[in-house]
């Protein structure tokens, strides 16, 4: 698989499949394609594709529906939480105006849905309508307990399947439903991607606290600042002694760097939080060990590697 063309191929899909009938949508449209991003969730789709052997003719738009699910989140996303910039660029919020992103959102889904409908598929339907409802569903959960130091693990667990897991495992399962493969197998890949989601998400979180913004891409201790009770918060509340966790909620709402900082260090966060993500990974590559080797395999094989 050569990753370059394989995104071309799926920015390419992405310009098929969304129908811009005003001046603005076109606008929107531009910004979805060339917004960047790794595609990560289209190429793994693809990756799956390619290990069973499927070869299914609508396999590159049910990809880049994938994408198209996840760029309406964003957008969703940034006017929820009021920013201006993604990946160093004006929102569409920032640009358009809050109110044209929340429609241009709905739009991409709306522009997905109707392709996938066009596939025939009741179960690829019912695989992705059920993300775009676990999507609502976790932001407003988000928004219920946002800054609330009263948030559970359990949660914080369910806002981050909607949000993000939910996605990964509806590009795995969508690959076993293309290839012909029955429920229980497919429910084997659901669970594979809902298990990487889970994965990319937590390294996501552990990165604001333990990387500098030059190597992560994203602003050092940003959700801290922002006062966001993130995993590297929820497990240092788990393993701190009482008067530390009582402390938590002051130290984040003074904004108090160094002494979070050292609590992180004090009860070994980051290397409690890398063994379990290791742990995780362990998981996902043994479950790729019943397939053939391939090189789709290989390059999955190295991007897990990447992430312990």
């Amino acid at each position: 698989m050569n990753l370059s063309l394989t995104v071309k191929k799926i920015d390419s899909t992405l310009d098929s499949i969304i129908r811009e009938d005003l001046k603005i949508l076109k606008d929107i449209k531009r910004y979805t394609i060339q917004s960047g991003g790794k595609r990560i969730r289209p190429i793994l789709h693809l990756v799956f594709c390619d290990i069973l052997e499927c070869n299914h003719k609508s396999k590159w738009e049910v990809a880049s529906i994938t994408e198209l699910i996840h760029a309406a989140s964003l957008l969703h996303d940034d006017v929820v939480d009021s920013a201006d910039t993604r990946r160093g660029k004006k929102t569409v919020g920032a640009q358009f105006g809050n109110k044209t992103a929340i429609l241009a959102g709905d739009f991409l889904l709306a522009c997905g849905i109707e392709r996938l409908n066009r596939v025939g598929n009741q179960s690829l339907m019912d695989c992705f309508t059920q993300v775009i409802r676990d999507l609502s569903v976790s932001e407003l959960i988000q928004m219920q307990w946002e800054k609330n130091p009263k948030i559970t693990m359990d949660i914080y667990e369910k806002i981050i399947y909607g949000k993000t897991a939910s996605l990964f495992g509806a590009a795995t399962e969508s690959a076993a439903i293309l290839a012909g493969q029955d429920s229980s197998t497919a429910k084997k890949f659901q669970e594979f991607g809902v298990l990487l989601g889970n994965i990319f998400q937590k390294r996501d979180d552990l990165l604001d606290y333990f990387t500098d913004s030059k190597t992560s891409g994203k602003d050092f201790l940003k959700d801290f600042h922002n006062q966001l009770y993130t995993y590297p918060i929820l497990v240092l509340r788990e393993f701190a002694g009482s008067k530390d966790r009582k402390d938590i909620p002051k130290i984040i709402e003074s904004g108090n760097e160094a002494k979070i900082l050292e609590l992180m260090e004090k009860y070994n966060i980051h290397e409690i939080i890398q063994d379990e993500i290791q742990d995780g990974v362990y998981e996902l590559m043994n479950f790729l060990t019943e397939y053939p080797d391939k090189k789709s395999k290989s390059l999955l094989m190295e991007q897990l590697e990447n992430i312990r």
